[in-house]
């Protein structure tokens, strides 16, 4: 009875498999708003990966480019170099972003590595939002930035803050790295909808190829105040015994 038990409890986190999704997707998308990429699904105890589909890869100046600002000016990315995944978490947990270089992303263009994206100028950094945004440009800012509300996207977003023309997602937080092949990040999320803008920084001075790219997400649960009671009680126990 108890093995059939504990086969219950260590299945349970079974029961919300994650999913990842990738879109060919058309900017904007035919909804109207961020054409998302990825979509991607997980409960409070999972973890998964972008697969090596054709499609993942992103500018290696996507996430940041210094080229369009100022020094002092607020910083901007390209919309349509980077990528963008819709997330929902169906719990509440820690959820965990790592994005790394990939060099098993296929392609046979110019440039190509053995049939493969190169990836030695993938410097990952990410911007994370609460909401995910689907609708038309409001229209005083689709005036104010020359743009037809339908367009649905600007070709620039803010990497640090919230999007002006994307007025339904709030900035959560942001991963910035220009040293590393690969970058981490971790936030403790309610459940909900998140968007989540993919890119690189590279610190080159010439402009690369597109970067092939592996994003992995994995959520754990939040420690419940039963289980850090008992913890604790226990450890009590066993100072008691000492």
């Amino acid at each position: 009875m108890k093995a059939k038990l504990l086969a219950v409890f260590l299945a349970a986190p079974l029961a919300h498999a994650a999913t990842v999704t990738f879109h060919d997707a058309e900017n904007p998308d035919a909804a109207g708003g961020i054409g998302y990429e990825w979509s991607v699904t997980l409960g409070s105890e999972e973890v998964i990966s972008t697969p090596n589909v054709a499609g993942s890869h992103v500018g290696a100046w996507s996430w940041e480019d210094q080229g369009l600002f100022d020094p002092g000016d607020p910083t901007v990315g390209w919309t349509h170099t980077s990528q963008w995944a819709a997330i929902t978490l169906t719990e509440a947990a820690y959820f965990t972003v790592r994005l790394e270089a990939n060099g098993a992303v296929p392609y046979t263009g110019a440039g190509n590595v053995g049939g493969f994206r190169p990836s030695d100028n993938f410097f990952p950094s990410f911007t994370l939002y609460s909401g995910i945004d689907q609708d038309a440009i409001p229209d005083a800012i689709a005036e104010a930035l020359g743009l037809n509300p339908a367009d649905g996207e600007n070709h620039m977003y803010n990497n640090r803050g919230n999007i002006d023309w994307a007025e339904d997602l709030t900035f959560v937080g942001l991963k910035e790295n220009s040293t590393q092949s690969f970058a981490e990040a971790t936030w403790f999320l309610p459940a909900g909808t998140y968007t989540l803008v993919m890119g690189s920084n590279a610190p080159s001075e010439s402009n690369p190829p597109r970067q092939g790219f592996k994003a992995t997400f994995t959520t754990a649960p939040e420690p419940s105040s039963a289980l850090l009671g008992a913890f604790a009680a226990g450890l009590l126990v066993i100072r008691r015994r000492r």
